[in-house]
Formats: structure tokens, C-alpha cells, sequence
């Protein structure tokens, strides 16, 4: 059963105020910014996706980590990731270009909705409620002009990894996993990545690109990295360029899909949520994907938490799962394609 988005619950909480003048905006002066399904197209043509699986669903869409022109909206509505410092940078991003729009602000109560609009950026007034229903809120805000300010160039948050001799620096830019430090699982799997990985090796869920460029670093290897989110492939393009690190990056929902061959490892750190919730749909498909795309004898090597079903989906699509390692919250897997 598909996991309920928030914007499946944003757009029923819509259609119930369709009428109310915070709609009235014509719908070419609309833009909705970081939408997680095609619920919200019905309102709005243009959005500003930061998942590359839900671009599609709008007819003048982009994904990307750069912020598209703002300045030609009236209305811009932010459904609140569950990263606050990726909805503050977004805040700021409107308080540049678009002072003159008015902005909505929605999202599920348990997703961090409410704490955001208390904690506006300098230059945003206070927030005001126009709605609530389907575990929703839906707010308003406008720019003072007075008191709005340009965005000041700050340090992103960042860390350093100390792998097998090699010494890197990783830069996170917001609504990128694991910001600011080395995640815990990630770390445990590059403790046990054998120092037989050759071949063509994807990183998956790339992240900052860690995994990637510390392998490249390390190993005769042509390494590409892939994942559904722009700031991911903007923090990783960023790293690998700073390691000196070539390869390919690709922003693809899904592995990405090669001409020919096909890959001798894939290692990976991989998600298992769609916005707030546990999907467990994203690890089995993952794991389908990963036996058509891996070469006869390739490898799959991943990191999960101990709780995550993902050794029976191995067990049942590679026909057997080594467990690798388990530290007591993470397990880190290993099968191979036999045939």
C-alpha cells in the first residue's frame, strides 16, 4: 500500500478553502515549493521540486538546488520539509527575490509546521492561521519591506572523515542527509567495504558523496554517484570537485539506468522514508533494482538500521544475505549476483 504524502493531505485541505481569497491568485502567478507528489498540480503548474521523482507531475517544473526566478510570483506556497534548516534557507531564498508575494506555509502538525512559522527569518511577519484539517496547518506571511535584509553568505555545516589514510572534508548544504556529520551507519559501512571493490561502483543515495569519493579516492575504480535530491547532487559535485575526484553524478529517482554493462558494486546508505513516514516500498524496489542493474558476480553492499526488513528482500531477490556487521543499531548486508 503507497505511503499518504503530505501533499496528498495539503490538497485535500485546499480543495476545502477553494474558494477563499488566498486563492484567488491566477494560477500562472502560483508557485508551490517543495511539493512531494502530484496531489498539489491541480492548484498549481509551477513548482520548485527538491525530489526529481515529483517534477514530472507539473507542467512547468524544475528540480534543483539553485533557486529558480521567483520574482514573477504573487503567491508561493512552502510545504515545510522535515529539515527546518532546508526551510529556512527556502524562506530566505523567497525573501530575496519575491519580497512582494504573498507566501503560505503548510504542512502536518508533527512535521515541524508550527515551530517553523515561530521562528520565521528576520524580514517575515508574524504568522497567521487561515486553515487546519488532515493533520494540517496552513499559514500566512508576507515580507515587511522594511525590514527585509540580502541573504549573508554563511559556512555550511561540515565534517571531516579520516578513511584508510585518506583525510577529506565533506560540505552539507540543507535537506541533505546526515548534515553537518558523518552518519553513523555510513560509517560503519565504509569500516567493512573490502579492499577488492574494482569495477564500475554506484553510489547510491549519494548524499554529500562521501561513500563515492572516499572509493575513488582509495580504488582504481569509475565511480558514479546518484540521488533524487539537488541539493545531494550539488553537495556531492561540490566535495568530489574539492577531493579532486572525477566521476559521473546523476540526479535520477530510482538507480539510475545505463547503456550497457552494468555495475560491479553498489554501495549504499538507503533511505526507507517518504517524507515523515517508514516506506518500506523504497528498500524492496531498491533492492530490485539493484540485482537487474549489478553485472554477473557484482555486488550490492548496504547499511540499514537492525529494525529494517531489507535481509529477507536480499535473501528472497539475490537467493542469499551475508550479514556483514551488526553494531547493535545498524546491520551492514552483502549479496551477490550469481546468474
Amino acid at each position: 500500500m503507497a505511503v499518504q504524502s503530505t501533499s496528498d493531505a495539503v490538497a485535500r485541505l485546499l480543495s476545502r478553502h477553494s474558494d477563499a481569497s488566498w486563492l484567488a491568485t491566477p494560477r500562472d502567478k502560483r508557485l508551490v515549493i517543495h511539493p512531494d507528489g502530484s496531489q498539489l498540480a491541480p492548484f498549481f503548474e509551477h513548482a520548485w521540486c527538491l525530489h526529481v521523482g515529483h517534477v514530472q507531475h507539473y507542467s512547468h517544473g524544475v528540480c534543483q538546488a539553485k533557486a529558480p526566478t521567483l520574482a514573477h510570483y504573487e503567491l508561493i506556497l512552502l510545504v515545510v520539509a522535515k529539515e527546518q534548516a532546508l526551510n529556512q534557507w527556502l524562506l530566505q531564498q523567497i525573501a530575496q527575490q519575491a519580497p512582494q508575494a504573498a507566501i503560505l506555509i503548510v504542512g502536518e502538525k508533527r512535521g515541524g509546521v508550527t515551530s517553523l512559522v515561530k521562528k520565521l527569518p528576520a524580514g517575515y511577519a508574524t504568522a497567521k492561521k487561515l486553515a487546519s484539517g488532515n493533520h494540517c496547518q496552513l499559514f500566512e506571511t508576507w515580507l515587511v519591506e522594511s525590514h527585509a535584509t540580502q541573504i549573508e553568505d554563511t559556512a555550511l555545516p561540515s565534517f571531516e572523515v579520516t578513511w584508510r589514510g585518506i583525510q577529506a572534508h565533506f560540505d552539507t548544504l540543507p535537506g541533505v542527509f546526515s548534515q553537518g556529520r558523518l552518519d553513523p551507519g555510513t560509517a560503519l559501512l565504509l569500516e567493512h567495504i573490502p579492499d577488492d571493490c574494482r569495477g564500475k561502483v554506484l553510489d547510491f543515495a549519494c548524499g554529500s558523496g562521501v561513500i563515492g569519493g572516499l572509493v575513488k579516492r582509495k580504488y582504481s575504480v569509475e565511480i558514479v554517484a546518484s540521488d533524487v535530491n539537488p541539493m545531494a547532487i550539488a553537495s556531492t559535485q561540490m566535495n568530489w570537485q574539492a577531493l579532486g575526484v572525477e566521476g559521473q553524478i546523476m540526479l535520477a529517482d530510482g538507480l539510475p539506468q545505463l547503456d550497457a554493462g552494468g555495475f560491479d558494486w553498489i554501495l549504499s546508505n538507503p533511505p526507507f522514508h517518504t517524507g515523515l513516514r517508514t516506506d518500506y516500498d523504497i528498500g524492496e524496489q531498491f533492492i530490485q533494482q539493484a540485482y537487474r542493474q549489478l553485472r554477473k558476480g557484482g555486488e550490492l553492499m548496504i547499511v540499514a538500521n537492525r529494525f529494517l526488513p531489507w535481509p529477507e528482500h536480499m535473501q528472497r531477490v539475490f537467493g542469499h544475505c551475508h550479514e556483514v556487521a551488526d553494531d547493535g543499531k545498524f546491520k551492514v548486508l552483502r549479496s551477490k549476483r550469481l546468474s
